[in-house]
This record gives structure tokens, sequence and C-alpha cells, in this order.
């Protein structure tokens, strides 16, 4: 009978030696999850305010997109984040209308070039010749780089100027 008792509490001391080790296990568990919550918190605060913010910001170069075009993000379509006037905020869901000046030659007048970064930059009606002289109006705004714009891929309407 010794022998018996014997076996069950040798059965019983696993099963208590089990249950410890999932107590340890958990407890670890759950330890080296408080630890590692702080930076987890960071990352997901960190890129939720990146994804949510819809910011957009001047550029100081005129880049050209693939077609070889300015791109010019109207001011009018979008909120100033700023009192800067070169961060804008596209709104959520982003909306934005950006104007794509076609490199050719612009004139102020019949005798007066003019740069596409000046045309966004100031706006206005400006002149091209192409089988006679054609206007163009271009509404006030800041040059943006094609890769800040894909970031907004949907909510983007680009108008061929």
């Amino acid at each position: 009978m010794s022998s018996k008792i014997k076996a069950v509490s040798s059965e019983s001391d696993q099963v208590g030696c089990a249950v410890n080790e999932v107590r340890v296990s958990r407890r670890s568990i759950l330890r080296g999850t408080v630890i590692a919550m702080p930076a987890i918190l960071t990352l997901q605060s960190g890129a939720a305010l990146a994804r949510s913010s819809n910011l957009i910001s001047a550029s100081t170069t005129a880049y050209t997109d693939a077609a070889g075009r300015t791109l010019c993000l109207d001011v009018n379509s979008v909120y100033p984040a700023d009192g800067s006037g070169q961060v804008y905020d596209v709104g959520d869901p982003p909306f934005a209308k950006v104007n794509a000046i076609t490199d050719r030659e612009h004139f102020t007048s019949p005798n007066s070039a003019v740069s596409e970064a000046t045309m966004c930059r100031d706006g206005g009606t400006y002149l091209y010749k192409d089988s006679g002289w054609k206007e163009v109006t271009v509404p006030k705004g800041i040059l943006v780089s094609a890769t800040a714009l894909a970031s907004f891929a949907g909510g983007i309407a680009i108008t061929d100027i």
C-alpha cells in the first residue's frame, strides 16, 4: 500500500510542479509585457500620429513628376496647419487639388519669361506659345514633390495646366 500512496504522492508532486511551472511562465510573460508596454505604446502612438496628421509641407525645390510637370498644391483646397504658409493639412479623409504645370516656356507678357515655380507661388494668368499665344490660369499654391503626394494618392485631384 505504501507504494501506491507513494505513486499517488509522486503524481500529485508532478502535477504541483507542472502548475508551478505554468504560473512561473505566466508571471514571466506578464512581467515581460509590462516592461515592454511603454515601448509598444510609444511605437503605436507615434505611428498613429504620423498616419492621422495628413500634413504636407512646401518644397524648396521645383521637383517634377515622371511626366516632367511641376506639381503645385492649390492652397485653397487645403487647411493651413501653422502660420508659416508652408505647412498644410489635407484633411481627413485626405483631399487636395494639385495643378501639374507642363514644362514649357511660360510668360507674363510676350517678352517676359517666368518659371513654373514662380507661377505656382504667385498664381495668376500666364501665356505660352502653341500655334499662337494661349492663356493658362494657375491658382496660388506651394511646390510639392511627387513623393510627398504619393502618401495621399487616393485623395489628390490633379489638373494638367
